[in-house]
C-alpha cells in the first residue's frame, strides 16, 4: 500500500513538471514572436499610429487612434493652439526699444511740460512701433494721448488732428474696439465738414470714408445695434451723402475757415461725385432691403377692420323702470388701425428709399452721359457699377411687391 502511494506521488509530480515546462515554452515563443513583429514593424515606413474605426450602438464613426509619443515632433507636442514663442533676443530688443521711447518722452516732458507740441511726434513714433509689434491696444492708448495734446495745443478744430485720427482709427479697428473706432470716425468726419465746404474734394473724401466704414459696420453688425438702430444708421448715412453732394452755394452752414482758405480747396472731381452717388444709392438700397427684411412678425397677420360685440346697457322705460337692453353692435377694430399705422410706417420708408434710389441712378446716368469713359475710384468702369445698381433696384422692387405690406 505504501509503495502504491509513493508511485502515485512521483507520477503527479512528474506530470506537473511536464505541464509547467510546456507553459514556459509557450510563453517564451510568444515573447520571441512579439519581438520579431516589433522589429519588422519598426523597419517599415509610414504613420506611427495604430487605430481602427469604432461604431458603438449605431453612433457616428470616430477614430480610436493611439499615438506614439516618441514619434511626435516638438511642434506637435506643444499643441497647435499654443501661442508662438518669442525668442529671447527679440523680446530683449523690444523691451530696450520701449524703454528708449519712455525715456525720451520723460525727458521731453521734464523740459517742456506734458502738453508740449514736441511730444506729439514722439508719441506717434511710439504708437507706430506698438502697431509694428501687433500691440494694437497699447498703440491706441498712445495715439489717444497724442490726439489729446493736439486738441489742447492747436484747438478743437485744428487740422493737425486729422493725421493723428487716421492712425488712431486704424489702431482701434486692429484691436477690435469697434465702438471707439466709430466715435473717432465721426470726429474725423466732423472736423472735415468744419474745415471744408460742401462740394470740395476734401469734404467729399471725408463723406466717402465715413460711408465705407458705416457700410462695413452694418454688414457685420460690429456696433451691436438693434434692427431699428441699424435703420437709423442708414438713414443718417443718406443725409451724409446728401450734404456732400450739395454745392457750396447750396449749403446753409456758415464757412468756419479763415478768409482765403475756401479758394485753396479744390472742387470735387467727377470720379468722386460718382463715388458719392454710388454710396448714396447703396445706402438707399440697404435701407429698403433692411426694412423689408426686418418686418415685424405680425405684419402678415390678417386683421379684420370691423368686429361685432354684444353690448348690454341699462335703459329707463316710460314707467320709470330700469330695464337691461342687449344688442350686437359693429365697430372698428382698434388692432386694425394700429396695424395699418405700422404698415404705413414701413411702406413709406421703403417707398422713399426706392424713389431716392431711382433718383440717384438717374443722376449717375446723367454724369455718365457727359463722360462715358468714367471709372469708379477702385478702377471699375462706372457703367458696370451702374448696371449693378439697376439689378439691385429690380431685386428690391420685386421683393417690395411681394411683401406683406401690400396685402
Amino acid at each position: 500500500m505504501g509503495l502504491q502511494v509513493l508511485k502515485l506521488y512521483f507520477f503527479k509530480k512528474s506530470a506537473a513538471s511536464r505541464h509547467g515546462l510546456r507553459m514556459g515554452m509557450l510563453v517564451t515563443m510568444a515573447l520571441i514572436s512579439s519581438l520579431l513583429w516589433a522589429a519588422d514593424g519598426a523597419g517599415q515606413s509610414g504613420d506611427a499610429t495604430v487605430g481602427a474605426a469604432v461604431i458603438i450602438d449605431g453612433a457616428a464613426i470616430f477614430d480610436d487612434v493611439i499615438y506614439d509619443s516618441s514619434q511626435q515632433t516638438p511642434d506637435s507636442a506643444a499643441g497647435d493652439g499654443s501661442a508662438p514663442v518669442m525668442d529671447e533676443q527679440t523680446a530683449l530688443e523690444i523691451s530696450q526699444q520701449l524703454t528708449r521711447f519712455e525715456e525720451n518722452l520723460a525727458l521731453l516732458e521734464s523740459e517742456a511740460g506734458p502738453y508740449d507740441v514736441g511730444l506729439i511726434e514722439a508719441l506717434l513714433d511710439m504708437g507706430r512701433y506698438y502697431t509694428q509689434i501687433s500691440q494694437h491696444q497699447s498703440a491706441a492708448e498712445v495715439f489717444e494721448r497724442a490726439l489729446s495734446i493736439t486738441r489742447i495745443s492747436g484747438g478743437l478744430l485744428s487740422p493737425q488732428q486729422l493725421p493723428v485720427l487716421e492712425e488712431l482709427i486704424d489702431a482701434h479697428k486692429a484691436a477690435g474696439a469697434w465702438q471707439l473706432a466709430d466715435d473717432r470716425e465721426h470726429l474725423s468726419y466732423y472736423l472735415n465738414t468744419r474745415l471744408h465746404a460742401n462740394g470740395t474734394q476734401a469734404y467729399a473724401d471725408a463723406a466717402v470714408a465715413l460711408g465705407e466704414w458705416k457700410m462695413q459696420a452694418l454688414r457685420g453688425n460690429l456696433l451691436g445695434n438693434s434692427a431699428l438702430g441699424n435703420i437709423r444708421e442708414v438713414e443718417n448715412l443718406r443725409e451724409v451723402y446728401r450734404l456732400a453732394l450739395l454745392s457750396p452755394e447750396g449749403s446753409a452752414m456758415p464757412d468756419p475757415r479763415p478768409p482765403g482758405q475756401s479758394d485753396a480747396d479744390p472742387a470735387m472731381s467727377k470720379q468722386t461725385r460718382f463715388a458719392l452717388l454710388y454710396g448714396k444709392a447703396l445706402a438707399e438700397y440697404n435701407l429698403a432691403e433692411y426694412s423689408l427684411r426686418t418686418l415685424p412678425m405680425n405684419m402678415g397677420r390678417s386683421v379684420e377692420r370691423y368686429i361685432s360685440e354684444y353690448v348690454c346697457t341699462d335703459v329707463v322705460g316710460a314707467n320709470g323702470q330700469v330695464a337691461r337692453s342687449c344688442a350686437t353692435v359693429r365697430r372698428e377694430n382698434p388692432q386694425y388701425r394700429e396695424m395699418e399705422m405700422q404698415r404705413d410706417l414701413y411702406r413709406n420708408r421703403v417707398k422713399s428709399a426706392m424713389v431716392a434710389l431711382e433718383g440717384s441712378v438717374d443722376e449717375m446716368h446723367s454724369l455718365l452721359a457727359t463722360e462715358p469713359a468714367l471709372q469708379a475710384p477702385d478702377g471699375v468702369p462706372a457703367q458696370q457699377r451702374l448696371d449693378e445698381l439697376m439689378t439691385l433696384y429690380s431685386t428690391v422692387n420685386r421683393a417690395f411687391r411681394r411683401s406683406d405690406m401690400l396685402w
